[in-house]
Formats: structure tokens, sequence, C-alpha cells
């Protein structure tokens, strides 16, 4: 088996022995830096995989902007049965994508990472905001606003996504959600060293 990211044969390290699932080799994954545990956001208990940095991004926008779906499993995969078992009898809730981009990258980018934890899933935001969250500056993404969708929200949720940066997406759901769930927690595979709002 090769590496996914450079293309290098795997198996012949003790790490890519031990972790036979990761399909990326050992020293394509030592540059995903771990987060550590014990996270906080808007006083929501949050888990937080890897810090997002250089090369993280590279290889999230190799999956999500050019649509290389074979790179599905890559994020979660050591983790997986972790998650599974932390979160069973949750629901993970995602964060919304804006419509024309999903109809662009062909494939609905979170729901396929997030899949191979086999926990059920909800898609219930919608983005009023037209515009791309990458063209706008900080203080703009702070005015963010999320719609729930007409749908009954399980008592147990995880709100889940790829990417915090500012958290203002993180927010809006939150401020959704607030006083409709019995349990609400936040699982994100990437955020931004520092970020706002992150303790």
């Amino acid at each position: 088996m090769r590496c996914l990211w450079c293309g290098r044969e795997m198996g012949s390290t003790v790490g890519e022995m031990l972790w036979e699932e990761d399909q990326l080799c050992h020293t394509c994954r030592g540059k995903w830096i771990r987060a550590g545990s014990g996270h906080r956001f808007s006083g929501c208990r949050t888990e937080i995989l890897y810090l997002y940095n250089q090369d993280t991004a590279s290889v999230l926008l190799q999956y999500k902007e050019m649509g290389d779906e074979a790179l599905k499993d890559v994020f979660l995969c050591r983790d997986r049965k972790r998650l599974s078992l932390k979160y069973r009898g949750s629901t993970l809730v995602l964060m919304p994508s804006r419509e024309e981009k999903v109809r662009e990258r062909g494939f609905p980018h979170l729901r396929k990472m997030f899949e191979q934890l086999d926990l059920p899933m909800l898609d219930c935001f919608e983005k009023t905001d037209p515009r791309d969250q990458k063209e706008l500056s900080y203080e703009e993404r702070q005015t963010i606003v999320l719609k729930l969708k007409n749908v009954t929200l399980p008592e147990k949720i995880v709100l889940v996504d790829d990417v915090i940066t500012t958290g203002a997406t993180m927010r809006a759901a939150l401020s959704c959600v607030k006083d409709r769930c019995g349990s609400v927690r936040i699982l994100a595979v990437f955020a931004v060293a520092g970020e706002h709002g992150i303790s």
C-alpha cells in the first residue's frame, strides 16, 4: 500500500505496522500535530484532533477543493474506534456548506469524512449568507447566520466540522441548538492554534 499523500510504499516502519488502517505514511502523519485535550468553545465541551497548519491545510484542500475523495478516511482513521465509542448514543450534526459549493465539489465532503464513525448523522442547518467565507474579513465572518431546518433535534448531539478557523459558524450553530437538546458537544478535525473562543 502506498501513502495517499507522498506515494511512498508503506509498512516499513514500526509506526506504520502499528497503524495498519492509516493511509498516510509515518513521515506524512508526523507533520499532523495533535491539539491536546480538555478544550471548550463558548462553554461547550470540545474535541479537536489536530492543529490546522500548512501541512494539514494542504491535505484538506486537496480533498475538499480538488475533489480527491480517496483522502476521505485519512482525517479520522487513527481515532475512528475511539470516537465511535465515545460518541455512541449521540447524533453527529454537520456544519453546512453553501449549496453551490457542494455542487462544485460533487460530493458532501463532511458527511464522507465522518461516515466511517458509523454514527447517525443529521444535516439540519442552512447557510443564509451566499458569500464565500474565505473571502470575508474576520469581522464579516462574525455576522454569519445559520437557519435551523424544520427538524426535531435528538437529545444528544455532537456538532462536527472539518476546521474551526474564526469560530463564527460554530457559534451560529450553537445559538440555534441551545436549549433544544439535553447534551451538545463539539468535534472538529482541525482548529487554528489560539483560535478565538477555544480554551
